[in-house]
């Protein structure tokens, strides 16, 4: 299923929403979102990957390389995972390194925000 990517700006964060498969094919269109992130340099940035059906070592790898590097910048990155992101995560024991969350709600309450109503 080919990626489909919403980036959207509120004053607190940004919200990088991606559906479908994060493979290779996809990864140059999910790298121009991720420079323009690091780029602009928001407080905070939530990437919800709750509907991502497929995740490669190259979008993992990207997402290590927006963690690290907007991280370095002050940059809070959550992730919101799903069961099949959470199994990658785990097996490639980078559950450590991501902060993680079910639902956008829990993503916001972990940047001591308040969930949407």
């Amino acid at each position: 299923m080919a990626l489909s990517i919403d980036l959207s700006q509120s004053e607190s964060h940004w919200l990088l929403k991606l559906v479908g498969d994060l493979d290779y094919g996809e990864c140059a269109s999910f790298r121009m979102n991720i420079d323009r992130i690091l780029k602009s340099s928001p407080p905070s940035t939530i990437v919800d990957l709750s509907d991502l059906d497929y995740l490669d070592s190259s979008g993992l790898g990207l997402l290590l390389s927006l963690s690290k590097e907007y991280g370095a910048q002050g940059g809070r990155l959550v992730l919101v995972t799903n069961e099949t992101v959470d199994n990658i995560l785990s097996l490639t024991r980078l559950n450590g390194i991501f902060s993680t969350a079910s639902t956008l709600d829990e993503a916001l309450v972990v940047l001591g925000e308040k969930p949407i109503p």
